[in-house]
């Protein structure tokens, strides 16, 4: 039974984007998932969470990423900078950088992303490159990561360029990769047109090592969410004291370990939740709870429902 159940949950978490409510990707932790194909590393993501539900848990990937608000208000988290981001406004971020996003006041937040490795951009020893292009993947040089739409022009022409290209997403025009490429290309020229750049020293060696050393505790949990975790534990897996990796933990992911864990199980359940063939019973254990009251108090307090009441409404939708 557990095999078979296991089986059942790679399958959705492989398969399940997030489209409306209930529909989750909790693979998107993992540090090797690819974003598009090897001929054409491009990622369109259509997000609309509903008031109250979660916005995006704090990931990260290798590349950068547009991401375009289309309505509503969130909180994103770029790093340890947050920005409170409306319709219209766009965000950059830079390869590698942690990031989420949490509702703000509990109000709804649609929202698109384009994912994209620039290196599928880069030519070697040409100017664009050599001025622009890898000093960004460096991350020497790093577009203006909040373009805000009440204040900014930049904003304007950057969300409707984005979204332009966020429409290509089923498109069979043959010219879609020339397409999706120059449209890449035009965005990032925004930013050198208005000279719209945060300029950085490199990132201290300490720096780095910490983000490197929670980057390993995070896929660590994502692959043992299953069973009990300790603070002890997940503090040997980073290589740090107890007390010194919590106070790291929650100023990177803005909650504790324990916190985060309770609240990634919770979007693992929810994602098994929409296969009748997986009582409510078994996605708690599948997901990590062995107490029934218990989860069913987290999955209230995330979800605003009972687990019950969530698979009927995803049933429904």
């Amino acid at each position: 039974m557990k095999s078979i159940h296991s089986c059942i949950i790679m399958l959705i978490i492989n398969t399940i984007m997030i489209f409306g409510v209930g529909m989750v990707d909790i693979n998107h932790l993992r540090e090797n998932r690819r974003h598009g194909s090897i001929g054409l590393p491009v990622g369109i993501y259509l997000m609309d969470q509903a008031a109250g539900e979660p916005i995006l848990d704090n990931h990260w990937h290798e590349e950068a990423e547009f991401l375009a608000v289309v309505s509503g208000e969130a909180v994103f988290q770029i790093g340890l900078s947050t920005y409170t981001a409306k319709a219209g406004d766009v965000l950059f971020i830079p390869g590698g950088e942690l990031h989420g996003g949490y509702s703000l006041r509990g109000a709804a937040c649609s929202y698109a992303a384009l994912v994209f490795h620039l290196d599928w951009l880069m030519s070697q020893g040409d100017i664009a490159t050599t001025q622009y292009l890898e000093p960004i993947l460096r991350g020497r040089l790093v577009p203006e990561p909040h373009a805000a739409a009440e204040t900014d022009g930049l904003a304007e022409s950057l969300s409707g360029q984005l979204m332009q290209l966020i429409g290509m997403e089923h498109s069979e025009d043959p010219s879609k990769p020339m397409r999706l490429k120059a449209g890449l290309y035009l965005l990032l020229a925004e930013y050198v047109t208005r000279d719209a750049f945060v300029r950085r020293e490199p990132r201290s060696s300490l720096d780095m090592y910490t983000q490197e050393r929670l980057k390993t505790v995070l896929t660590y949990i994502d692959t043992h969410y299953a069973r009990k975790l300790t603070i002890k534990e997940l503090a040997a897996e980073a290589g740090m004291s107890e007390g010194h990796f919590t106070r790291v933990f929650k100023s990177f992911m803005r909650k504790t370990p324990i916190d985060y864990i309770n609240s990634l199980r919770i979007r693992i359940a929810a994602a098994l939740l929409a296969d009748r063939r997986i009582s409510i019973g078994e996605a708690a254990l599948e997901s990590g709870f062995d107490n029934f009251s218990y989860f069913s108090k987290m999955f209230r307090s995330v979800y605003q429902c009972t687990p019950s009441e969530y698979r009927e409404r995803v049933e429904l939708g």
